[in-house]
């Protein structure tokens, strides 16, 4: 029994041994190419430092688009005023609020004095200012083609203004917006020629 677990012991380190040198062979020619295959190169890995560098040099060497202004620049001419200028203010009572130019459409001669700024007044949100102020602040909606002057309001509406004692803003969507003149329709000569 003794000698049998020898030879077993005595086996498996023969072939463990035979296993490794046969992994440490040269490389033999393939028949295909008649050449030695390369053996891997192994370098070392990129180091955080290295790889912040080598984005540096990338970054640094991408070509910049260079861009020179035009003697008139149309975003020059259209430079957005201040936020007052292009607004109206109703103010009563300690609060005010602002609506964009032309929202108001209707204003009772007694209301004339409701618009423009006071001393003292705190600025509040539209819907805070309209919750505050509804007996003598009320809405009219309107459509988008309306506001932007494509339609008109409709007569019955503009009546309506006649009878009403309170201060009226156009609203779309329940927020305040300009109502435009309505833009009279272009002559269209190709029409004129059919």
């Amino acid at each position: 029994m003794k000698t049998t677990r020898f030879l077993t012991c005595q086996l498996a380190a023969s072939l463990a041994l035979s296993l490794l040198s046969a992994g440490q062979q040269e490389p033999q020619a393939t028949p295909e190419t008649g050449t030695v295959p390369a053996k891997p190169v192994m370098r070392d890995a990129a180091t955080h430092d290295d790889l912040v560098i080598r984005t540096r040099q990338i970054e640094q060497e991408k070509i910049q688009p260079v861009f020179t202004p035009m003697e008139n620049d149309p975003a020059k001419a259209y430079q957005p005023q201040d936020l007052i200028s292009r607004s109206d203010i109703l103010c009563f009572n300690g609060i005010a609020t602002l609506v964009p130019k032309r929202a108001v459409i209707h204003v009772p001669k007694n209301m004339a004095s409701r618009i423009g700024m006071q001393d003292g007044a705190k600025i509040v949100t539209w819907p805070d200012f309209l919750a505050a102020n509804r007996n003598w602040v009320t809405t009219s909606p309107v459509s988008r083609p309306q506001a932007e002057g494509q339609m008109p309001l409709s007569e019955a509406t503009v009546k309506s203004f006649e009878k009403e004692s309170r201060l009226v803003v156009a609203v779309y969507e329940e927020c305040p917006i300009s109502v435009l003149p309505v833009q009279a329709p272009e002559a269209n000569p190709n029409a004129a020629s059919k």
